[in-house]
């Protein structure tokens, strides 16, 4: 009786773990049947933007070209910018000794430059001509010797 009860219970056990598999019932009348599929993909933005790597100042020239930011290509979500900020301006500053520096101010169209915004209207090769713009005042005080300074660029993507 034991093995008897045994075996029921045993098999009851496995007829509870079967799985059944159903799939959607189509009647085979005389109505169309019709049903959707959505199919999505996604398409990263790209962009292309280059920013000078170095420039050559003249001495006592007002308004020294030092480069141009390109927008070179892009492929933007709609309503996405491209924005490219001067972060920092470090000190036009004497390699020897730093406490010598000549003030300048880096310009777009003879304006102070803070950025520049490209869209998805924005054309490939679209230029942002900068300047380094120093006074004839702070040209007469600068000392003899070699100035560096070092511009820092931020380039960032927003979709609004």
């Amino acid at each position: 009786m034991k093995k008897l009860f045994a075996t029921l219970l045993a098999l009851t056990l496995c007829c509870s773990m079967a799985t059944t598999a159903f799939a959607a019932e189509i009647n085979q009348d005389s109505d169309p049947k019709t049903g959707n599929t959505t199919i999505t993909t996604v398409k990263d933005p790209t962009y292309i933007v280059v920013i000078p790597e170095t420039a050559q100042i003249e001495f006592d020239v007002g308004s020294n070209p030092i480069g141009s930011i390109e927008y070179k290509e892009g492929n933007l979500e709609p309503g996405a910018e491209v924005t490219v900020e001067l972060k920092n301006a470090s000190a036009l500053a004497h390699k020897e000794d730093a406490k010598y520096t000549i003030e300048y101010a880096v310009c777009k169209d003879g304006e102070a430059f803070t950025s520049v915004v490209y869209n998805e209207q924005t054309a490939a090769g679209t230029k942002t001509a900068l300047t380094a713009d120093i006074t004839k005042e702070a040209w007469e005080a600068a000392k003899a010797g070699n100035y560096e300074a070092t511009l820092t660029f931020e380039i960032s993507y927003e979709n609004k």
